[in-house]
């Protein structure tokens, strides 16, 4: 059984099979998990932000859900999505990108080399 089949397989599932987890079908489900890791590993290829990189990998996780009907995996991924939304939601408070962290330290040698100036400056008036 190759991928394809696999995916083939897992398409056919009827909507009546799990009509309380998604209001949408697997087909649909997928292509939003691709989209999605598209998009947020291209956001994480040039912004270097972590949270993307985060969101890229915790949107397909949720395709672990058609996998089983069993609630301890239901409530498994549900834990494990909330715990990387969090952690999205606080590196995304706390990290820099890398052009803000590099105009702070072009910032913070611009200013460093005026006190030293200004330091020079006092040292040759006295």
């Amino acid at each position: 059984m190759n991928f394809t089949t696999m995916l083939t397989s897992l398409a056919q599932i009827s909507d009546t099979e799990n009509p309380t987890i998604f209001p949408f079908p697997f087909p649909m489900h997928i292509a939003l998990a691709v989209i999605s890791v598209i998009f947020f590993g291209y956001r994480f290829a040039v912004q270097k932000r972590p949270f993307q990189l985060i969101f890229a990998i915790a949107v397909p996780l949720s395709l672990l859900l058609w996998v089983s009907d069993n609630k301890t995996l239901f409530y498994a991924i549900g834990l494990i999505e909330l715990i990387l939304i969090l952690l999205a939601i606080v590196t995304s408070i706390f990290s820099k990108s890398k052009k803000e962290e590099t105009a702070a330290a072009s910032a913070d040698s611009k200013t460093e080399k005026a006190d030293s100036d200004e330091a020079e400056d006092e040292d040759e008036e006295e």
